[in-house]
């Protein structure tokens, strides 16, 4: 084998290594970026459950029920009788 054989053989040997180093690094990158997917599809599942049981409390807080209920027991509110109206029609003259 001549020198410059050798040669082109340790550089194709350095190449490889390197190469499978690099297939290494990314195969562990990929795993831990499909990790990082995973956790945030959890934490978006969390957030949405989180936001539809505050969008149903805030509904529920703000009801008209909840609102005299509030008024009643807290701030001893009464509430007023309804008031009747009595209209009255003239007769028109012919």
């Amino acid at each position: 084998m001549t020198k410059t054989n050798t040669y082109i053989l340790l550089l194709f040997l350095f190449i490889i290594c390197f190469l499978s180093l690099e297939k290494v690094k990314l195969s562990f990158e990929i795993s831990r970026l499909h990790s990082n997917q995973e956790n945030l599809r959890k934490e978006y599942e969390d957030f949405k459950d989180t936001n539809l049981k505050l969008i149903t409390q805030f509904n529920t807080n703000n009801s008209p029920a909840s609102i005299e209920k509030t008024a009643k027991e807290e701030l001893g509110m009464i509430k007023r009788k309804a008031k009747k109206i009595y209209i009255l029609k003239a007769h028109e003259e012919d």
